[in-house]
């Protein structure tokens, strides 16, 4: 019998390959951990509550009694992912609609923050705004931000002009928004890095004292410039004026709306109990043999009466 010479390069080329068109668990888990940090506790709380509760609870319910029923229990487990889906959710779902129709009928900002609304009123006091000209006014609400962003930035001076012009197009009429997020979110990763700032958290865009998720940030800048400019371009104010005023009235707007969403939240709360009595009877019964339950109260029964 003839010995071969036995080659590990080919197949282990061949088995990189092969790794290379399967799905990567790693990929997957990293993939899942961006969702996380990019979307903060909302994040978080969906993941642990899909992974954790939602997925097995609705699985447990499709093969309860699945061997006596011959099938999967469709209702049980129809009935598991339909609470599972209203509950947990529910708790960023129900003020999130709130928000959302708050700033259909009064105007986006009522979707920013109380405390991101007062610095956007000193940002925009030193950024000279052109009440009749909403073009120049973003232009120089970005100017400001930028330059008060990004002074300490020595490298990549690149970058910052990319950061600049992709939160102009951000506030352009039918913008992709998730998409230019998207990509100022890994310019601004970049960038940080590259001048060793935010090392644990590369998302971050610091202006003057406050720190932002830069994702987060565009949001809210191109809600508030989106109702400031169209107001604006329609007062007789001065600027100083229309400023204080537009203020004022967005922070109580919002005060308002988070009122209006935790009662809607604390009263779909109360209706939580009755999405476990969608039926007269538990699915989960279905495909139980309770033949033997009656004989065995008899004997019971006759035991007492001996």
């Amino acid at each position: 019998m003839k010995l071969q010479q036995v080659s590990y390069a080919r197949p282990q080329n061949t088995n990189n390959r092969n790794n290379n068109n399967r799905p990567s668990f790693g990929n997957l888990a990293v993939g899942l951990a961006t969702f996380i940090e990019n979307n903060g506790f909302l994040g978080e709380f969906l993941t642990i509550d899909t992974v954790g509760m939602m997925t097995p609870r609705t699985l447990q319910g499709y093969t309860r009694n699945m061997e006596e029923l011959g099938h999967p229990n469709y209702k049980a487990g129809r009935e598991e992912l339909v609470r599972e889906l209203l509950s947990g959710p529910a708790f960023f779902y129900v003020p999130l609609a709130v928000l959302t129709v708050a700033g259909i009928l009064r105007g986006k900002t009522a979707k920013v923050q109380t405390k991101v609304l007062e610095h956007f009123k000193g940002l925009m006091k030193i950024s000279n705004p052109s009440l009749k000209d909403a073009a120049a006014t973003k232009e120089n609400f970005v100017n400001t931000v930028v330059k008060e962003a990004f002074s300490g930035y020595e490298k990549e001076k690149g970058l910052v002009d990319n950061i600049k012009n992709l939160m102009s197009q951000v506030l352009e009429k039918g913008a992709k928004k998730g998409k230019l997020q998207k990509e100022a979110d890994a310019v601004m990763t970049k960038l940080n890095k590259s001048n060793g700032k935010f090392l644990d958290n590369a998302s971050t865009i610091k202006i003057g004292e406050k720190q932002y998720n830069i994702k987060s940030f565009m949001e809210d800048m191109s809600n508030y410039l989106d109702d400031f400019t169209k107001k604006a371009a329609k007062t007789e104010l001065n600027t100083e004026t229309f400023i204080e005023k537009f203020h004022k009235k967005a922070k109580d707007l919002r005060n308002v709306t988070n009122i209006l969403a935790v009662s809607a939240l604390s009263a779909f709360l109360m209706i939580i109990p009755k999405l476990y009595q969608t039926g007269k009877n538990f699915p989960g019964k279905d495909g139980l043999d309770t033949t033997n339950a009656a004989p065995a109260t008899q004997s019971n029964e006759a035991k007492e009466a001996a």
